[in-house]
């Protein structure tokens, strides 16, 4: 399971990077038409609006499966190792439930707005949705491994090291 959510993690970061890589393309191009042309390209807001969505939403997954998110440790490392490890399964636990529920209505919301468009492009607003969804599912899949990891002792959440 770890394979596929690194697999899963590294593939949200190529999008994430390409991503990144056209929002720099398109915005040079804008800069250049809007500041010695005067003219603009309409769609651009649109479509940067949908893309930050994209980039930020996947390029998260990665932070969040390699752990680099930023956690507040000191209450736990005054404890000990015992009360250390229950408090990693509750904390995975409560993470699934909440990752799980955020999936939901992420995916509720993303279908719901399928009918909808955009003003100027006429894309889906869904578009905006879709990325959350796909963190969502990863963070499902990551909390689940955490919770098998924590059970097994193989994991301590709080320092983030993982015993092979």
């Amino acid at each position: 399971m770890k394979k596929l959510i690194h697999r899963i993690a590294n593939i949200y970061l190529v999008i994430s990077l390409l991503g990144l890589l056209v929002f720099i393309s398109i915005l040079s191009v804008e800069i250049v038409l809007r500041y010695f042309f005067s003219n603009s390209i309409i769609w651009s807001q649109e479509f940067f609006s949908i893309l930050i969505c994209w980039i930020t939403f996947l390029g998260f997954g990665k932070i969040l499966v390699d752990q680099e998110d930023i956690m507040i440790t000191f209450l736990m490392k005054k404890i000990s190792e015992s009360k250390q490890r229950i408090v990693s399964i509750f904390n995975s636990i409560l993470m699934v439930f909440t990752s799980s529920v955020l999936l939901y209505y992420s995916t509720m919301l993303t279908i719901r707005h399928m009918e909808n468009t955009t003003t100027i492009m006429k894309w889906p607003s869904a578009l905006f949705y879709i990325p959350i969804v796909l963190l969502m599912i990863l963070v499902v899949l990551t909390s689940i491994y955490n919770t098998y990891l924590a059970y097994k002792s193989e994991l301590n959440l709080f320092t983030g090291e993982e015993e092979e």
